[in-house]
This record gives C-alpha cells, sequence and structure tokens, in this order.
C-alpha cells in the first residue's frame, strides 16, 4: 500500500499507455517489472500500476524526492515492444478525501477513475480555479466518491484528477449530477478537452524511508 501525497513535499509522475486488448496482460506485466526496479533506487517513493477496465489503456503513477525526473531512467527492454508513453511530471493543487483520511492506493480496494484534461498552457491556470471550487461539491454530490485528486502537469497542457470510488456503480451516479456530465455542459466547458477511464490497481511498490 503506497500515500498519495496531497501536499507536493514529493514529485509525481504519470506514464500513460494505450495498447490492443490482446497484448494489454503483457505490458502491464512489463510495467509492473519497471516499478519494481525502481523500488531500489534512493530518489523513488512508491509506484502503482493501473489497468484500464475497457482492456485498452494503463498507466503508472509514481512519487519520487523532490526535483527528481524519472523520465530519464531506463526503461525494461519488454517496454520497448509498445507505444511510448504519454509522460508528465505533475504537482497537486487540488485534493479532498471523504472525512478527511489519508489517501492510499493499494490493489483490489478501489474503483479508480482517472480523467484526464488537455487545454492550452494559457488555460491552465482557468482550469485549476474552476477545478479547485468543484473538488468539495464532488463529494458532497457523490456519496461513493472517496478522494479526488488533482494534478496539473508542469508543461501546461494537461491536468489529471486521480479519484478513488467505492465501486463502478458509485462512479456513474456522478455522471447523473449537473456539471460533472461531459456530454452536457461542465465546469470545464471552454477552457479544456476530457476524457476519462476506469481503471483497477495492479500492483505497488514502495521505497524504504
Amino acid at each position: 500500500m503506497a500515500k498519495l501525497d496531497p501536499t507536493n513535499q514529493v514529485s509525481a509522475a504519470i506514464d500513460l499507455y494505450t495498447v490492443a486488448s490482446i497484448h494489454q496482460q503483457a505490458l502491464v506485466d512489463a510495467l509492473a517489472e519497471q516499478i519494481a526496479a525502481w523500488r531500489g533506487l534512493p530518489q523513488f517513493v512508491s509506484a502503482s500500476v493501473h489497468r484500464s477496465r475497457d482492456g485498452v489503456r494503463a498507466f503508472t503513477y509514481s512519487q519520487w524526492r523532490p526535483r527528481f525526473d524519472p523520465r530519464n531512467l531506463p526503461q525494461p527492454a519488454a517496454l520497448a515492444e509498445f507505444f511510448p508513453a504519454d509522460r508528465h511530471l505533475l504537482e497537486v493543487f487540488a485534493s479532498r478525501s471523504r472525512g478527511g483520511k489519508p489517501i492510499t492506493i493499494a490493489v483490489g480496494v478501489t474503483t479508480t477513475h482517472l480523467a484526464e484534461f488537455r487545454m492550452r498552457p494559457a488555460q491552465q491556470p482557468r482550469f485549476m480555479e474552476l477545478s479547485s471550487a468543484e473538488v468539495g461539491r464532488s463529494l458532497d454530490v457523490a456519496p461513493g466518491l472517496l478522494s479526488a485528486t488533482f494534478h496539473r502537469s508542469l508543461d501546461g497542457t494537461r491536468a489529471f484528477n486521480y479519484g478513488q470510488w467505492e465501486s463502478e456503480a458509485a462512479f456513474q451516479l456522478i455522471l447523473t449530477q449537473p456539471g460533472f456530465n461531459p456530454n452536457q455542459s461542465s465546469y470545464w466547458e471552454g477552457v479544456a478537452r476530457n476524457e476519462f477511464h476506469l481503471y483497477d490497481v495492479i500492483c505497488v511498490e514502495v521505497g524504504s524511508d
């Protein structure tokens, strides 16, 4: 089990992959090998591998000692068989959890919702303002939402919401709420384009303190 740090005391990174469904498991296995190799690095804090429920995506979410860039690390040879990842360094700008509990990442405990927002760098500050205002309301209108943590990419082109839910059914309920349905008028309309998918945590590695 890993702790998600919402305070930016560590650096965060996300590596997003797309893959043919018949190769998803092979990709997940290669990513598990990668984060296991990271465990011995002094800069490493934690990492987790997530497999999408639609069968064609996977991502790693990792945390590092401040100012370390994991994109410079060598990758396992097995990853050369797949399309390169869309890789971003991140900073948390808004985070809430139900009951103020610490946010943890563990295998088989929650349904993970990763929302990716694409924008022009000039629009990122406005998106951050809008999302920060909405993150509290999301817990109010969605009783099955356990935590929501918004990150901005340091290059200004992305934002990500890492959300944890009791179940997929609980997640579906928020899509009926005003402002959260991407097919209707949403709070990010005119500022960013949104894509979201549901994932399961497959493996977690934690570094030594």
